[in-house]
């Protein structure tokens, strides 16, 4: 059994930055209406994954972290292999899932959703990207503050088409009314 995933990320808040030391014990990612519950061994902050074969996919995601002193937004991507497509809870279950250390507060963009934007871009071997934009309050599986037990991330995306066989990806999370971003970046290599 898995002891858990311990996250210390940099929460930038009103009053300065700190960093905790949280610890996840359960990973579920969120599309649409469906939940998957994945392994939180699954977790990583590292800037490179490795995959096995060219069909994966990256969909870049709100990382909502509820913690004991509140829950916290932050970025990371629920990359699946599209080889699996067909049974997607299994296609989620065999890839790592990259989480960022940077969050905020959830508090504090609860009230203007709408203008906290998710931006991905995902670029191929040959360089082509492809992008994709959701504001949070477009996310109709985004739960609310306390809407989760402590030590629980859910990864929540827009669904969006991703193509396959990324070689690096670019999550970014902005705020437009406080003017601050959080950004992940990550290499993904195929074994």
């Amino acid at each position: 059994m898995c002891a858990g995933f311990v996250y210390r990320p940099h929460v930038d808040t009103a009053e300065g930055v700190f960093t905790p030391d949280i610890v996840l014990d359960r990973l579920v990612v969120a599309v649409g209406n469906a939940r998957f519950p994945v392994s939180v061994e699954r977790l990583t902050g590292d800037a490179a994954i490795e995959v096995v074969g060219a069909e994966t996919r990256a969909q870049g995601a709100v990382a909502l972290i509820a913690a004991s002193a509140g829950s916290l937004i932050g970025i990371g991507s629920d990359h699946i292999d599209g080889a699996l497509a067909e049974d997607p809870a299994r296609a989620r279950q065999v890839c790592a899932k990259p989480l960022a250390r940077a969050a905020w507060r959830f508090a504090e963009i609860a009230g203007h959703l709408g203008e906290v934007i998710l931006r991905t871009e995902a670029v191929d071997g040959a360089g082509r990207s492809h992008e994709s934009e959701t504001a949070l309050s477009d996310l109709a599986a985004l739960p609310g503050d306390g809407a989760v037990p402590a030590g629980t991330v859910v990864l929540v995306h827009s669904g969006a088409d991703a193509p396959a066989g990324p070689a690096s990806v670019t999550v970014a999370l902005e705020d437009r009314r406080l003017a601050r971003r959080l950004v992940h970046r990550y290499a993904v290599r195929v074994l």
